[in-house]
């Protein structure tokens, strides 16, 4: 055989051995696309819907069969009109009718397989072929009502405490700065209340994080019954519970009297009854330390930390001083 035959005959093997590796990876590259769509068609809540050219169904996610009610085989090769009330007829087809290889979003309604009219937004996105023609439709659905509660609850999530339902820091910091604003325009008082349980850790200790946990429920309950709806009852850390009072007056002498009023109703509502946990009754007491405040210039960091000051002077004298302790004014 002649040299260049041989030459010929290893690259023509080579080019199809080659080529053969491109196939196969090509094959695999496109199983992994297909079971990442699969995965993402599976797992996604949202109702996915993939139409052709013609407006025809073609996938149906599972998302989809949960929200309307349809499967995929009720629904593959029909329209979207299916899903649509006759009173909104036509209106996205004039939409989507200039669509190209933009997104498109709008708030829509829904049918139900049971009837029922469910408000969506609808992401459509067009589906071009190599031609850069349109070859078909992809929609996604979700559920308006859904996310508005999914963004409640992170809401709350974020502003309130997880065990007590109680603002938290985060928004409590928020009211006190909006309480000193108002009080600087109306040179009104505010009261920041720092109240600390006695004795906290006994009660975990004796009867049981469960119980701990059920009393301090209790406590903000409590809290809330001593004030007014316009005040505010946070939660901090632990046992440790803030109550902001505002508009308390435009007399200094009358609002700490007003605040040192709720101070003592708390303690009476704590120490008046005892707390049922379970089997056991318990009995609970508090140190609050009182800030009463004037204008808003003041950090609100810095009134929490002389409301807490206050508490921990009561805490250190507990035995002398029966009610809350006035600590004094901070004037912006």
């Amino acid at each position: 055989m002649q040299w260049w035959v041989l030459l010929v005959s290893l690259v023509s093997g080579g080019v199809v051995a080659y080529a053969v590796w491109l196939c196969v990876q090509i094959r695999r590259q496109t199983l992994v696309m297909a079971r990442s769509y699969q995965a993402v068609m599976r797992g996604s809540m949202d109702a996915i819907v993939l139409e052709d050219s013609k407006g025809r169904i073609t996938h149906w996610s599972p998302g989809a069969q949960a929200l309307f009610g349809y499967s995929a085989d009720e629904m593959r090769g029909r329209t979207r009109q299916c899903l649509i009330p006759p009173e909104q007829a036509g209106q996205e087809d004039r939409v989507l009718s200039q669509l190209t290889d933009q997104v498109k979003s709008m708030a829509t309604t829904r049918v139900s397989r049971a009837g029922v009219a469910i408000p969506v937004t609808a992401t459509y996105t067009a589906i071009m072929d190599e031609q850069g023609k349109h070859a078909g439709m992809c929609c996604v659905m979700r559920d308006s009502q859904r996310q508005h509660l999914a963004d409640e609850l992170i809401r709350s999530m974020s502003f309130n405490d997880a065990l007590t339902g109680l603002p938290n820091w985060r928004l409590l910091r928020d009211r006190l700065w909006r309480a000193q604003l108002h009080s600087g325009r109306q040179r009104t008082y505010f009261a920041v209340l720092y109240i600390d349980l006695d004795d906290f850790k006994a009660v975990n200790d004796q009867h049981g994080v469960e119980a701990g946990s059920q009393l301090l429920i209790e406590v903000g309950a409590r809290l809330m019954a001593a004030v007014r709806q316009k005040d505010t009852v946070a939660r901090l850390v632990a046992d440790e519970f803030v109550v902001l009072l505002e508009d308390l007056g435009s007399d200094e002498f009358h609002a700490r009297n007003r605040a040192n009023a709720v101070a003592d109703k708390i303690l009476d509502l704590m120490e008046g009854r005892s707390f049922k946990l379970g089997d056991a009754q318990v009995q609970c007491s508090a140190s609050i330390g009182i800030q009463v405040v004037q204008g808003g210039n003041g950090h609100v960091d810095q009134i929490i930390k002389q409301a807490d000051a206050a508490m921990a002077r009561v805490k250190q004298g507990r035995r002398m001083v029966a009610r809350g302790d006035y600590a004094g004014k901070t004037s912006g």
